[in-house]
């Protein structure tokens, strides 16, 4: 281990920038965290780069700042962030850009990870006397790949992005296998196929061109106040912090201001929220950011808005109207964090609406959501795209804008379209819908014909057998494709009830922080549309082998209770188990079998019972009969017992959509809710 100092320039919370010397420690044992690696590094944990990849890509400070969202594709595997890249994206992209780089590493699917470069013995690189930041940046991304890749043998080419013309011509012939291009040559020669990524890149390449370009004009809003200044206020009390509401009905005439925790404001109380009146008080957040802001005087105080607004293109259409509290008016001083995300827009109509005549190659699009200000984009195929529905992002808001600026991610297709405006409604609430990735289905077992899944003995020999002991069934609606649970209840020879309840153990096959588990995490549930399904698993586990099917042996995790004759709790079993659920009834076949409807159309609506002789679906009627009713009996008692003390029932109607052969809507159906439910 070297000790060495590092010079630093730190900014005060006053202001003041000083002078601080820190000790600096270097070692040659740092980890490279690549699967490639021959020298016994301690590589360990999922942040590992992959071995089954053509090149490994070093990206400089830069372009992991301007191209991050490139570089977030799942194709795009094997990136190396060295810690200067991080640092700089800590301390000088925002905290915005560094949450999404450390999600970035943080997700194994991506299969990118971190060289601590500047703790490397022959790694790291000191600040030369007048040396600029950047170019001390960029040298020392080249040192790290150049030492990376002669680290690994020269098993693998290394691909450094920089967009520094001077930087490529000194350092791209310097060192055979490592390779020095910007972003569009890397795209254009490694991933020419890959339409998204261009379509992105060029839509970014616009925006920073109209970002580096000084328009000289007056500011359309004031400036942020400092970071520290801010700080300062809140905790005298001066500003106060929360979280920006836009009135979806006045999106241009009306936000609040829902106050946090730690909203500040001593020596105000606040029991409402602050109104925000106009897009200039507002001064830049949009709907969800985290903003300071400073109260107005009480004279400017008003009453909310009882009208409502037509916002069709943001045109007022009603008279004002308010009530008659009085509230508290502020305006945003700030904003202290950003919660942009993926919008679905559509292009203006005219042509004199959407700027064009005065900002050639620009275009305002109009968020679906009216809360979000128009955005103005930079993109070459606003003809071709003038009736579709496309994805924008938000890149950034000057305070010399009227609105903020934006690129162009993706089309979604032709607007009014099926598939169109049902991807339009997942991207509004940042549901993905994604295809499960090869690698996560190579965790998973099968289960073919050719192939069929079975039990472990010794996974059997560990769980509690209920397949010859118990009779289990589940209650479904109709057309449910995955059983998740069931039921079983039997008499004990004491003459108690044992009550179970049976759900498929999900965590034998997705182990924690796996591929798959990770997506499921991010996907978070099952989501269930009108006409399909987005699974939060793969199918092999939602619909067949986590799925208690009737009569086949799986997996699950039980509890049971012991129950006396007043149904009063006197035991209670947890544990894993093996279960073989008998029968899978739907709601109406339950109750038919609770109302004891004619025992012929019982036995045809159970499908278990259909291919039995006469004399065995009687017996196994009239079991299932008894266990029916048992439950029904069990859920009286308890409903009852809540309900005196002071349970409250919410009961609404659940609307079911029939589509015809061309998937219109051709009824809604309100669900006939039995007494089972």
């Amino acid at each position: 281990m070297i000790k060495t100092e590092k010079h630093l320039r730190l900014k005060t919370g006053t202001g003041r920038t000083v002078r601080v010397v820190r000790e600096h420690y270097l070692r040659d044992d740092v980890s490279c965290n690549s699967r490639l690696c021959m020298a016994e590094c301690r590589n360990e944990g999922p942040g590992l780069l992959p071995k089954d990849v053509t090149h490994y890509v070093v990206p400089d400070c830069q372009v992991t700042r301007d191209y991050l969202e490139i570089l977030e594709f799942p194709e795009i595997r094997g990136v190396l962030f060295t810690g200067t890249v991080v640092h700089s994206m800590q301390h000088q992209a925002g905290r915005r850009a560094h949450n999404r780089l450390r999600n970035l590493l943080r997700d194994p699917r991506q299969e990118c990870a971190v060289f601590a470069n500047e703790f490397q013995q022959y790694a790291y690189c000191p600040r030369e006397q007048g040396e600029t930041l950047e170019k001390w940046q960029s040298r020392s991304t080249y040192k790290a790949a150049e030492w990376y890749y002669n680290h690994l043998a020269g098993q693998i080419p290394v691909v450094v992005l920089s967009e520094d013309p001077q930087i490529q011509e000194e350092y791209g012939p310097m060192t055979p296998g490592v390779f020095v291009v910007n972003m569009g040559e890397y795209l254009n020669n490694f991933w020419p196929d890959l339409q998204a990524a261009h379509d992105i890149y060029e839509s970014l390449v616009a925006g920073l061109q109209e970002k580096g370009k000084s328009t000289g004009g007056s500011k359309e809003y004031i400036d942020y106040l400092p970071v520290e200044v801010v700080e300062a206020g809140i905790k005298s009390g001066r500003y106060l912090r929360g979280n920006l509401q836009v009135n979806k009905h006045r999106a241009q005439q009306e936000a609040f201001v829902r106050m946090s925790s730690s909203s500040g404001g001593k020596d105000v109380e606040l029991h409402t929220d602050v109104i925000v009146v106009g897009t200039a008080l507002r001064n830049r957040a949009v709907h969800g950011d985290t903003v300071a802001v400073e109260l107005l005087p009480r004279s400017e105080w008003k009453g909310r808005s009882t009208a409502i607004t037509d916002n069709t293109e943001g045109v007022s259409s009603e008279t004002e109207e308010e009530s008659k509290s009085v509230m508290p008016t502020g305006k945003v001083v700030a904003v202290m964090q950003r919660s942009w995300r993926d919008y679905v827009c559509s292009f203006a109509e005219d042509e004199e609406t959407q700027g064009q005549k005065k900002n050639p190659g620009k275009v305002l699009v109009i968020p679906y959501d009216y809360r979000i200000p128009k955005i103005r984009i930079s993109t070459r195929q606003a003809d071709q795209l003038k009736d579709h529905r496309i994805v924008v992002r938000i890149d950034s808001w000057e305070a010399d804008s009227q609105y903020p600026n934006g690129h162009f991610v993706r089309s979604l297709g032709p607007s009014g379209d099926l598939e169109t405006e049902t991807a339009a409604l997942l991207v509004e609430n940042s549901i993905s819908v994604a295809p499960f990735s090869e690698g996560q289905v190579k965790e998973l077992p099968t289960n073919t014909e050719e192939s069929p899944w079975v039990m472990q003995p010794e996974e059997v020999a560990r769980r509690r057998d209920l397949r010859h002991t118990h009779l289990i069934f589940s209650i479904d609606p109709v057309g449910c494709e995955d059983v998740d649970d069931t039921l079983s209840i039997r008499k004990l020879p004491n003459g108690h009830l044992e009550l179970g309840v049976h759900i498929a153990d999900v965590t034998y096959f997705v182990r924690p922080n796996s591929l798959t588990d990770l997506e499921a995490k991010a996907r978070a549930t099952t989501v269930y549309l009108a006409d399909r399904r987005y699974d939060m698993l793969p199918s092999i586990l939602s619909a067949d082998l986590c799925s208690l099917l009737g009569s086949v042996d799986r997996y699950a995790m039980s509890v049971l209770w012991e129950l006396d004759n007043k149904y009063e709790v006197l035991d209670v079993w947890y544990g894993r188990t093996i279960i073989r659920s008998a029968y899978k009834m739907f709601y109406e076949a339950a109750q038919a079998v609770h109302d004891r409807k004619p025992e012929e159309e019982l036995i045809q609506s159970i499908p278990e019972l259909q291919e039995l002789d006469t004399d065995t679906a009687r017996n196994r009627l009239e079991q299932i009969c008894w266990a029916v009713d048992s439950l029904m009996d069990i859920a009286d008692h308890l409903r009852a017992g809540r309900l005196r003390e002071g349970g409250l029932e919410l009961e609404g109607v659940e609307v079911q959509v029939q589509l015809g052969d061309s998937k219109e809507i051709e009824k809604l159906v309100p669900k006939q809710v039995s007494y089972l439910h």
